[in-house]
Order: structure tokens, then sequence, then C-alpha cells
């Protein structure tokens, strides 16, 4: 659900603040991560030291369903990392929700 963007606010998309661990994958491996944030475009991950993103790389996260079995993968890219988080959009039609 799309809200009204306040001034210097970018996401379109409400987020929702979460801790709990996924997968991330960069096509070089996996890393175990956590999940900070999600929204329905995009998320904001914290990673371990052995992951070195860049600006644009893909990633896949799997994503554990919370209240049943089974796990979702979407599929985005690096728009910003900084150290020890990694802030990734999801490619349109990816989102956990899809």
């Amino acid at each position: 659900m799309s809200r009204k963007l306040i001034f210097g606010e970018r996401r379109r998309h409400e987020r929702r603040s979460c801790v709990f661990e996924i997968d991330l994958n960069d096509h070089n491996g996996y890393f175990r991560c956590y999940l900070r944030d999600l929204s329905l475009g995009g998320a904001l991950v914290e990673h371990p030291s052995q992951f070195k993103p860049n600006l644009g790389q893909e990633l896949f996260l799997t994503i554990p369903y919370r209240q049943r079995s089974g796990v979702v993968v979407v599929t985005g890219h690096v728009v910003r990392a900084r150290a020890g988080t990694v802030a990734v959009a999801f490619r349109q039609g990816s989102s956990p929700a899809a």
C-alpha cells in the first residue's frame, strides 16, 4: 500500500522493523544475515564482514515465512552500502508479497 511522501522521504512503501535471519546469495556465495526492516519495495539487511557489497550488485534474499513453513526468494539490487548493512531495492514483481 502506497503512502503519501513527506518532505525528504523517498520511500514509496511503508517499512516494518524486524529482526530475523535470512540467507543472502550474491552469485559468489551464501551469507547468513539479519533482516532489519522490510517493505514491498526493499529491505535493510545486516550482513557479516565477509560480504563486500557493490552498488547495483544483484542479490537474492531467501526469507522464511514467519507464520507457516517455507521460504520466499526475492531478487533485488544494492542501492546503499554502509559498514555492516546494505539497502536492497527489490526488482519489480519480486517483492515478498508477490
